[in-house]
């Protein structure tokens, strides 16, 4: 069975995490017969990517905040 990455897996970030979920999945979902516990893995995947995603739109909307408000915090002085 080849590996799903060929270095270190690194999660450091939201999208990290997402794209290493994807390739889980899409492995689950191209090899062999589709069983109740390989549904099952699937389903608990998608289920935390979405998660991840969320996340990841929310540390960017983070970010963005955080740069108005030293925008606007430098323009105070």
């Amino acid at each position: 069975m080849a590996p799903l990455y060929k270095n270190d897996v690194r999660l450091n970030r939201p999208q990290d995490v997402r794209r290493m979920l994807s390739r889980v999945i899409n492995y689950l979902l191209t090899t062999g017969e589709m069983t109740n516990e390989k549904a099952k893995a699937i389903n608990a995947l998608s289920n935390t990517t979405l998660k991840s995603i969320e996340m990841g739109d929310l540390q960017e909307e983070l970010e963005q905040l955080k740069e108005v408000v030293q925008k606007l915090e430098g323009e105070g002085k």
